[in-house]
């Protein structure tokens, strides 16, 4: 269901966030990753703006490496990516989301808890960089999920927050489909915003989902027509 649609006004009590796109910038880290991965194998990587809407655009990884002609590293650059992307060098490029404090110390304020739920491998790195941002003042509790467990495990690793009436008021923020997939397991709303991984287009095929262009468009979330 889409928030913005219901014919009652429901009071938010809860909200399940997800971190890199919805609060945190990561477009930086992951072309550096990818850029520093061909360069080391010799070869051309793409330009910054088009690497960024590929991936957006859910092209797979190995039709990407072909885009260099680097398809024949695609297990090498799997081996690569997973030791790097969460490394704390890559971690310190990522930029927190014009807005997203701002949003986050509104919503404690209307009294709301804020619950982050994260696909992390490096714990230590996640909250190093939670501290290093400003983020974590905010959060009520974190989880982190492996990336294998996807939707599934995000849901999982918060189902005991939440009952049948306490999904009602629950909100999930994410920006992909393992978002998606989350909220709707536990019956909550969900928001997705489209300037993190997935396109506008994207995330608007998903049913129910309601998709804004960034956490600021969301508001005042204590009480929504």
């Amino acid at each position: 269901r889409d928030l913005w649609d219901l014919p009652v006004k429901t009071c938010i009590k809860q909200i399940f966030l997800d971190l890199d796109g919805p609060l945190l910038d990561g477009k930086e880290r992951h072309y550096r990753c990818y850029k520093d991965i061909l360069e080391l194998h010799g070869f051309l990587p793409l330009p910054l703006e088009e690497y960024w809407e590929r991936k957006r655009s859910l092209l797979n990884r190995r039709d990407l490496l072909n885009l260099s002609g680097a398809g024949i590293i695609y297990n090498s650059f799997l081996d690569h990516w997973l030791a790097k992307i969460e490394a704390s060098e890559m971690l310190a490029l990522d930029k927190v989301q014009d807005g997203a404090l701002e949003c986050l110390r509104n919503w404690k304020e209307q009294g709301i808890a804020l619950y982050l739920v994260t696909l992390r491998k490096n714990i230590l790195g996640l909250y190093t960089q939670l501290a290093n941002t400003g983020l974590q003042e905010f959060l009520d509790a974190v989880f982190a999920c492996d990336h294998s467990q996807g939707g599934e495990g995000k849901a999982a690793a918060v189902r005991s927050l939440l009952d049948d009436a306490s999904s009602q008021s629950a909100l999930w923020i994410g920006d992909t489909e393992v978002d998606w997939t989350a909220a709707k397991l536990l019956g909550c709303t969900v928001v997705l915003i489209s300037n993190g991984l997935r396109s506008e287009s994207f995330l608007t095929s998903l049913e129910g989902a309601s998709v804004k262009a960034s956490i600021n468009d969301l508001g005042d979330l204590t009480h929504v027509a």
